[in-house]
């Protein structure tokens, strides 16, 4: 049986995919009995207070007139060097490149205490973050001073493996979803009555409204059922894209069959009352949202590009289609809009993929996996040197 660990994970607080992996992570980690040490500027969302095994430590950021912005990296290391030596921390995991392996790094440096450094690349630590020569030479750096390397899709390794002179191993774990938190059973006849009439199907995206989101397709899909179904569009976040979206819509004539929800706490209820999700990414390393519908027993038509195929089974959970093809991705919808048989064949076949593939206590055990081999090859470098 493997010894219990204590672990320090390094995330982003918010509301998007590598901070919410995180947290299921350290939550997964935790319920095994491990302790967990999770670091950022701010409570992750999804992080509950008085969790057995699990700390959070609060990043305080450091402020000198010298300097126009707070000193986030030189803070967040400190922050690190701080916990693994109160704690002695057997391992720190990096999630995202940009700043944060980069930190742990330094901090490895710093610390009185020696530790090995997991970093997993979510995707836009690299594909956008990482295309500026100057951090992409950092990000290079950072990822081979870890001990080992994780991504979210083998799409994604063989970008990392294409785009950076990458030097250590790099081990596939897709993201994972708890099938308790996202359910049908969240089914709610009180919200979506204040998303659409009882005669209207509910299509649904959820996005934080970046041009990489590619929302116009989005509209331009919905615009085309509009003429022959009830049907209501549920769009869930904010984003810069908001006001242009608003605009498209009104251009259309159909801005009074659109509902903007802001951001929300609590998506997986919005996800569970949708009949159709609609995701037509340009860029997507793996797509959690997808994956959140399916889980909630939801069809979804989305891109094909990137790491998208490997959480949509074609045709038995979804439909993909190349990003601006909004008149194959309207006809799907349309199809799936037709018959509520199809909508339940393909929401529960989403349902029961989410639970076989991205099930949350096998990837936990991935990465647990990972941790031994970055100790072990950490032990390996400490007797050779």
């Amino acid at each position: 049986m493997m010894s219990k660990l204590r672990i320090g994970i390094v995330c982003h607080p918010s509301i998007g995919g590598s901070g919410l992996v995180a947290t299921q992570l350290g939550l997964g980690l935790a319920k095994f009995g491990h302790e967990v040490h999770i670091i950022a500027h701010k409570r992750p969302f999804k992080l509950p207070q008085d969790v057995p095994n699990i700390a959070f430590h609060c990043v305080d950021e450091v402020n000198y007139p010298l300097f126009e912005g707070p000193l986030h990296t030189y803070s967040l290391t400190a922050k690190i060097v701080e916990v693994v030596e109160q704690h002695q921390l057997d391992i720190v995991h990096a999630h995202y490149a940009i700043p944060h392996s980069l930190c742990a790094h330094l901090a490895s440096n710093v610390a009185n205490y020696p530790f090995p450094i997991v970093t997993t690349v979510h995707g836009t630590d690299v594909s956008v973050v990482g295309q500026d020569d100057a951090i992409k030479r950092l990000n290079t750096y950072s990822m081979n001073q870890s001990a080992l390397l994780t991504t979210v899709s083998e799409f994604q390794r063989q970008y990392m493996l294409q785009e950076f002179d990458i030097q250590q191993p790099i081990n596939v774990v897709h993201n994972f979803i708890d099938a308790d938190d996202f359910t049908p059973d969240l089914q709610d006849e009180t919200l979506r009555r204040t998303l659409a009439q009882d005669n209207e199907k509910i299509l649904m995206h959820v996005s934080n409204f970046r041009p990489l989101k590619n929302t116009s397709t989005v509209v331009n899909a919905f615009s085309q059922l509009t003429c022959s179904l009830p049907v209501k569009l549920v769009l869930v976040g904010d984003g810069p894209d908001i006001d242009k979206t608003k605009q498209q819509c009104q251009q259309l004539g159909i801005l009074d069959r659109v509902t903007f929800t802001g951001s929300v706490n609590k998506v997986e209820r919005y996800i569970a009352n949708a009949d159709c999700l609609i995701q037509p990414s340009f860029i997507e390393s793996f797509c959690m949202v997808i994956l959140e519908a399916m889980s909630c027993a939801v069809p979804t038509v989305s891109s094909n590009v990137d790491g998208i195929p490997e959480v949509v089974d074609e045709g038995v959970t979804g439909y993909l289609f190349p990003p601006e093809d909004a008149k194959s991705m309207a006809a799907s919808i349309s199809h799936i809009f037709s018959d509520n048989s199809i909508q339940q064949r393909l929401g529960q076949a989403g349902r029961e993929r989410a639970m076989t593939h991205f099930n949350s206590d096998n990837k936990i055990k991935q990465y647990l996996d990972c941790y031994q081999q970055a100790l072990a090859r950490n032990s390996n470098q400490a007797a050779a040197s």
